[in-house]
Parts: C-alpha cells; sequence; structure tokens
C-alpha cells in the first residue's frame, strides 16, 4: 500500500496501523518520532470499466523471478496507471528491469521498497530503468510491490 518511513529510521512507524473503509477514508496510526512522515508512493486501485494490459517485467542484471507464492514480476496497465508487482532474486544490485514504453514516467521516481527488515530507495527514469540506488541489499532479493 505504500510506506511511511522517517528521515533517520524505520522506528518510527514500523509499529504502526493503516486501514481503509469502503468510503475510501485511508486512516494511518503510529507514533511519530521525527517532524515529517513520507506516504510517497501510495495508490489504491478503484473499480474501472477498461481493461487492464498485463505483461512481464523486463528484468535485467541477471535478476530473476523469486517464484512459488510470488509469481512472476508484473506490469499492468490501463487508464492511464501503471503498476508494478513482484519479488526478484539474485542479480546485480544496480539496473533491475525496465518498464514497457507504455508505463515510461514524464520525470524521475524516487520509491521506497522492501528488502527484509531494511527499505531501498530504488529510482524510475524516464526512459523506463528501474534502479536500485541505495539502502538494504542485505538479502538476495528485494520486493517490486513496495
Amino acid at each position: 500500500m505504500g510506506s511511511t518511513t522517517s528521515s533517520t529510521s524505520t522506528d518510527a512507524t514500523k509499529t504502526g496501523t493503516n486501514t481503509a473503509d469502503g468510503s475510501g477514508k485511508i486512516t494511518f496510526s503510529f507514533t511519530r518520532r521525527t517532524h515529517h512522515v513520507h506516504l510517497s508512493g501510495l495508490d489504491v486501485e478503484v473499480a474501472t470499466t477498461q481493461a487492464r494490459t498485463m505483461v512481464a517485467l523486463g528484468l535485467a542484471s541477471r535478476w530473476r523471478a523469486y517464484g512459488g507464492s510470488y509469481g512472476t514480476p508484473m506490469v499492468s496497465y490501463g487508464d492511464g496507471l501503471c503498476f508494478i508487482d513482484g519479488l526478484i532474486k539474485h542479480g546485480s544490485w544496480g539496473h533491475l528491469a525496465t518498464l514497457p514504453a507504455q508505463c515510461r514516467p514524464s520525470k524521475r521516481l524516487i520509491f521506497n521498497l522492501n528488502n527484509n527488515a531494511k527499505t531501498s530507495r530504488v529510482d524510475i527514469e524516464t526512459h523506463g530503468k528501474i534502479s536500485f540506488i541505495t539502502g538494504g541489499r542485505d538479502h538476495s532479493w528485494i520486493s517490486l510491490s513496495g
């Protein structure tokens, strides 16, 4: 659903909860230990009458699908939105994947993604390159879902 972090650590929000009700109201509850909270990357899927297209994400640098119940990394797009979903493993940190042309942003985007107990900064550039920039990489995998 997105992430909440502080500038020094994730301790500020790691015990928090979030809920969404039927009207679309989203509530976050946590003890704030810093002067700011980032809600970047928050997305909520809504009902649509248009079909979404789903394609496998083009992985780079020897990254491959984690497999099992995590499935294949995918990109779905439609209604002007793109969603990336999946868990990848055993590649070289740096260039992770490349988005299809239909999903390339008009400006560089920065995301916090999960690497077990740590977060990782991952950027998406205007030409579709998805890159690990810094942060947690203690494990051989990274989540592209958040």
